[in-house]
């Protein structure tokens, strides 16, 4: 009887395993025209953002502690520097924040999974980002992600919350500013 019960312990707990990052996956499809209010954490401080995902691109906004809004698109990346009334255009390969894009999901292999307390904690890789993500097992919410490049961490912030698609530059009028065109000839 006890061998049943280790058994069946086991098989939930390998079964569950195998599940997150498919619910990893299904949170992240489900963020198109959602916003993510974040707190960034760095160097023992914490600052807010938000970041936006509608129809594959990513609002990246850091507006209330650098004043910069970045747009990522596929392997593009227009920033609105909002201090210097500046429009900067750049050619990339890929961000840090590329992992929120659901397409780009697969190019990420998991390197390590931990499950405690019904809080699951996967490490993607990717080329040499390390993206830890920590998942609410109960919620299905992803609640924190930690992107490391080698031993440096690029970016670690909470989730704070969850609502519909915000853009602080829809609207806008930029064409008073300034452009700095860096993109790749194509």
């Amino acid at each position: 009887m006890i061998k049943l019960y280790s058994l069946i312990l086991l098989f939930s707990i390998s079964f569950t395993q195998n599940l997150i990052e498919d619910d990893i996956a299904s949170f992240i499809e489900s963020l198109d025209d959602k916003t993510l209010r974040l707190t960034i954490q760095k160097d023992n401080v914490d600052s807010d953002a938000t970041l936006s995902i509608l129809n594959q691109k990513i609002y990246f906004d850091t507006l209330s502690e650098d004043g910069t809004i970045a747009i990522i698109d596929s392997v593009s990346i227009t920033t609105y520097d909002f201090n210097d009334e500046i429009m900067i255009k750049e050619t990339v390969d890929n961000t840090f924040l590329d992992f929120f894009n659901r397409n780009n999901l697969s190019k990420y292999s998991i390197v390590k999974k931990n499950i405690e307390y019904r809080i699951g904690i996967v490490d993607y890789k990717f080329k040499s980002l390390l993206t830890s993500i920590e998942f609410d097992m109960s919620s299905r919410e992803i609640i924190s992600i930690k992107v490391q490049d080698n031993d440096m961490t690029l970016f670690k912030a909470r989730i704070d919350s969850i609502s519909t698609f915000y853009s602080y530059i829809d609207g806008k009028n930029f064409d008073s500013w300034k452009v700095l065109d860096w993109r790749e000839n194509e």
